[in-house]
């Protein structure tokens, strides 16, 4: 009797371990929750994996750096060139992704809807062009480096779901496809999402 108890045990070990490794592996529960509080956070799935902001460490291999900022030139009120830019980097392993540039052209004066991408020259701020896109250097383990692939015309969009406390607060999701710089080989980036509080992001910590 003892023995069937001690097997019943085991097994019941085993499938919970094994339901707890299959939890951990599923990069969608690893998403932070689609919020719009200002809660400062951001993932999305590239290759399988949860990309999401890591701050520097600070140390002499890694001089440190914010793993994600909000910023741009909101100032034109015709809209033309008014941007605003996501910069997010995993500045700890760099992988699924060392870094992506979320570039949003007229937020100020469009707010809450859909921002469709189009071409990206691989370049951001006033280096980039005035229209929606995005652009990310991503780990290749084939090569054991990294790539940048950019998104095109029609290639995937970003939703804004919120812009309110004075344009403080910024919520949204986002999905699409990136194709290789000067290829033709494209990757999926899948249930993206951020909610940001411009007012406190500077001081909150990405590990």
């Amino acid at each position: 009797m003892k023995t069937k108890i001690l097997l019943f045990l085991t097994i019941l070990s085993l499938v919970s371990c094994s339901n707890d490794d299959a939890t951990t592996k599923d990069p969608f529960v690893q998403l932070p929750p689609e919020t719009q509080t200002g809660a400062n956070t951001f993932g999305c799935i590239i290759n399988n994996q949860v990309f999401y902001p890591r701050d520097g460490t600070g140390t002499i291999f890694n001089p440190g750096g914010k793993g994600l900022k909000f910023w741009g030139d909101p100032n034109d009120p015709s809209g033309n060139g008014n941007y605003n830019e996501l910069e997010i980097r995993n500045l700890q392993d760099s992988k699924p992704a060392n870094s992506m540039i979320i570039h949003l052209q007229g937020l100020d004066q469009i707010g809450v809807g859909e921002y469709v991408w189009k071409e990206s020259n691989f370049y951001n701020s006033i280096d980039g062009l005035m229209q929606n896109y995005v652009y990310a250097k991503i780990y290749d383990a084939s090569v054991n480096g990294w790539r940048y692939y950019g998104s095109y015309e029609n290639s995937g969009k970003v939703t804004i779901t919120k812009y309110a406390n004075n344009n403080t607060i910024v919520s949204g999701n986002f999905s699409g496809k990136l194709r290789l710089l000067n290829g033709t080989e494209e990757i999926d980036i899948l249930d993206g999402r951020f909610d940001i509080n411009k007012a406190t992001l500077s001081d909150t910590n990405f590990p």
